[in-house]
């Protein structure tokens, strides 16, 4: 893998941060046990998995390169819970706000980092108990997959 994790990492966060009315974007290496200010995002890696065997057809001219796949999280905390009206209204545009900029991503360098070949993500809602608050935070997670070989 010719760029690393972190730079992976740091460039998706970077990205991702520049989302309208995201007040704290937290790197993987920024991550702290309480939340004070939302809406929050939190990028940091999940998993990764390589090809077996390096022989995939028409990667690099049967160069026998490795594809690695590495999944990212992007966890976004809209705001800890309290009206559901309210509460999923900030969801809602924290999420369009988090699509624009995934969309934007149409050309290489993906995220602004020579070395990412392909991505695609997902999102889903979810209530996420953070640190030892007693109330729930709202928010999603965007599951981001990354080919880099």
């Amino acid at each position: 893998m010719a760029i690393t994790l972190g730079q992976i990492l740091d460039a998706i966060s970077i990205t991702l941060g520049a989302a309208t009315g995201l007040a704290v974007n937290q790197h993987y290496d920024e991550l702290t046990e309480g939340i004070n200010d939302h809406p929050l995002l939190q990028v940091y890696p999940e998993s990764g998995s390589q090809d077996l065997t390096g022989n995939v057809d028409r990667t690099t001219f049967q160069a026998m390169t490795r594809q690695t796949d590495l999944l990212i999280n992007a966890d976004l905390y809209a705001r800890q819970r309290s009206h559901i009206g309210e509460d999923m209204n900030i969801l809602v545009d924290m999420i369009d706000a988090m699509m624009t900029e995934l969309e934007k991503q149409k050309t290489k360098p993906y995220f602004g980092l020579d070395g990412i070949k392909g991505y695609h993500w997902s999102w889903q809602r979810v209530t996420f108990n953070y640190g030892d608050a007693l109330t729930p935070h709202i928010g999603a997670r965007f599951t981001i997959w990354v080919r880099v070989f």
